[in-house]
């Protein structure tokens, strides 16, 4: 006759009861398949939790039979199991591999005998590192002869318990996560009001330790070789990506791209590991809304092809191309084209011809604003000047310039028409001015070209200028007194020598005798069309020079006075010209010269002057 077992130990929630039973046994002295025996069980079918099974073990003990069943793990599908209240399959979750943690058996052991050592079904879940007890990493033990012998969890303990005194000695602390909390909850609770909540716990695993693996870069193959403290931290940093949403799960995406060091980064190359695990599982229904995203990712920041499938679904429409389908299309060249995007969105170099995808729509954007540039041949040819005169007008800022290559000048083509209207927009004639043709004017007064067309754009030479014949500027007649002076040449920027002399009113030779022993300072300057040197007097030394000295041609401008008459004067009053290494050269100290300036000997051939 069959009757409850008087004597049995009180059932711990999260008990396996497969280990209720081996502790049962440890109490009576047998082995779990005997004392299933002599109680009208069977040892194999109580451990594959069959519900016979744990109801005659329910009567028997009289733990609650929701429990039992609770804490069993029973199969549900082929290689997929219940553990609590989540799902698992066998590659987060193992019943026949024994693993705990050393603190709590040890402890348990040393207070009440096996009969007191409890085995938790948590700690069969490969998912979790850490005991939350003790805060340690869970061990498992060496395996048995036989799966069945693996379950008596109370019998493994004591064949090893020598090796779990010294595993509880040098236990590793691990530090806890998000990560193991958010998974106690499911196995306790169930799942969470998510979008993880379709999940096993297999995908929450494998998810947020692919995933924290692509964020840190560690290598897929090294994964399960880790200590359990990486692992940990890897599955936080995975989930902490997941667990934030669809939006921070983009983010994480979006990291793993910007984060790439390959020459050209692809999607499966960038994710890692984690696109390794989602290619596996991504027919898999739980995962729909996953794999959806990843997909959108991949169509909206990769070049894929019209055919290709990713995750089982082809593209809607193309998004990005590579660098060689961008050239075919656009008809640039791939460096070029680099450079040109790269200007247009304002990038560095060095940036731009790193890129190797475009946009559809870059492509477009790239032809709409090559058609909006001209070239400096075209532009002078369209104005009736020389391209070096269109660099000239560049240089003034009256035309914009773009650089898309080192070497190469172009503008833009609206800016050229709109200045070719403004001239059609003069007047025929100036009635009672004497006008001559632009060109001939700036022959004739020795202005450039290009600083009339300045002075034209800021409006200084308003009721100046006329309409005549001619192709482009060349058509436009200014009036005769429309500037004084043979130059008007302005130290606003570093000067050639031959600007320099014009400048100073000295002749060139002079100019280089100054150079040489000091009183200029000459700077070189790259020429950005040709790449060559040119030599250059600096601005600030030409306004140094200024502030102490003055050349005679100046002085012979001042004084409205032929430059050889003020020569043969200052030589009869002895004032002393500059000395350059007895070189002659015409240049004077103001206070010499100028009255006013602490110069005796100018000052009194002035009061000469005003006497006479």
């Amino acid at each position: 006759m069959n009757a409850p077992l008087v004597l049995a130990l009180p059932l711990i929630e999260g008990e396996t009861p497969y280990g209720y039973v081996s502790r049962n046994a440890q109490r009576h002295h047998t082995t779990p398949r005997d004392f299933c025996t002599d109680m009208g069980m069977r040892w194999p079918f109580l451990c594959s939790a069959h519900p016979d099974q744990l109801d005659r073990l329910s009567w028997i003990t009289g733990a609650p039979l929701e429990t039992l069943t609770r804490w069993s793990a029973p199969k549900s599908d082929i290689g997929r199991y219940r553990v609590g209240q989540a799902f698992s399959t066998t590659g987060a979750f193992r019943r026949t591999a024994t693993r705990l943690c050393p603190r709590c058996v040890v402890s348990a052991l040393e207070a009440r005998g096996p009969a007191g050592v409890v085995q938790m079904l948590e700690w069969s879940v490969l998912a979790l590192y850490r005991c939350p007890t003790h805060g340690c990493a869970l061990m498992t033990l060496p395996p048995a002869k036989n799966s069945h012998a693996t379950y008596d969890f109370a019998g493994q303990v004591l064949r090893h318990a020598e090796l779990l005194r010294r595993a509880r000695c040098r236990a590793t602390p691990i530090a806890g996560t998000r990560y193991e909390a958010y998974v106690r909850r499911r196995i306790w609770e169930g799942p969470q009001d998510d979008w993880l909540r379709t999940w096993d716990l297999t995908h929450i695993h494998r998810a947020s330790l692919t995933l924290g693996a692509g964020l840190n870069a560690e290598v897929s193959a090294s994964l399960q070789h880790m200590p359990a403290a990486e692992q940990t931290a890897l599955c936080d940093a995975g989930f902490e990506a997941l667990s934030g949403g669809r939006d921070a799960y983009r983010n994480a995406l979006e990291k793993l791209r910007t984060q790439s060091r390959s020459e050209r980064p692809y999607f499966s190359a960038d994710m890692g590991p984690f696109y390794h695990w989602l290619r596996e599982v991504y027919a898999d229904e739980a995962l729909h809304q996953l794999t959806d995203v990843t997909r959108q990712h991949v169509f909206a920041t990769y070049p894929t092809p019209m055919d290709k499938e990713v995750f089982g679904k082809k593209p809607d429409k193309e998004i990005w191309l590579t660098m060689e389908d961008a050239r075919k299309r656009s008809g640039f060249g791939a460096v070029f084209l680099k450079r040109l995007l790269g200007h247009m969105q304002g990038v560095p170099e060095g940036a731009a011809l790193k890129r190797t995808d475009v946009h559809l729509d870059e492509v477009a954007q790239a032809r709409a604003y090559w058609n909006s540039l001209i070239n400096l041949k075209d532009a002078a040819g369209l104005l009736g000047i020389l391209t070096q005169q269109v660099k000239a007008l560049q240089n003034r800022d009256v035309l914009s310039t773009v650089r898309i290559t080192s070497s190469l000048r172009y503008l833009l083509r609206d800016e050229v028409r709109a200045l070719l209207a403004q001239l059609d927009a003069l007047p025929e004639w100036l009635p009672g001015k004497s006008v001559v043709p632009l060109k001939e004017f700036c022959r004739a007064k020795g202005v450039p070209l290009a600083q009339v067309i300045d002075l034209w754009a800021q409006g200084d030479l308003d009721g100046k200028l006329c309409r005549g014949d001619g192709a482009g500027l060349q058509a436009m007649e200014v009036d005769w007194d429309a500037l004084c002076g043979k130059s008007l040449l302005q130290l606003d920027r570093d000067l050639m020598l031959p600007e320099t002399a014009s400048y100073l009113k000295i002749g060139l030779g002079s100019i280089r005798h100054l150079r040489d022993h000091g009183y200029l300072c000459q700077v070189q300057r790259r020429n950005p069309d040709t790449n060559h040197r040119k030599n250059y007097i600096s601005r600030a030394s030409i306004a140094g020079f200024e502030a102490t000295y003055v050349t005679l041609g100046q002085l012979a401008a001042l004084g409205n006075i032929a430059p050889i008459h003020l020569a043969r004067r200052l030589d009869r009053e002895l004032v002393r010209p500059l000395s350059c290494g007895g070189k002659l050269v015409r240049v004077y100290k103001r206070g010499d010269v100028l009255p006013g300036e602490q110069g005796p000997q100018m000052q009194h051939h002035h009061k000469e002057r005003e006497d006479a």
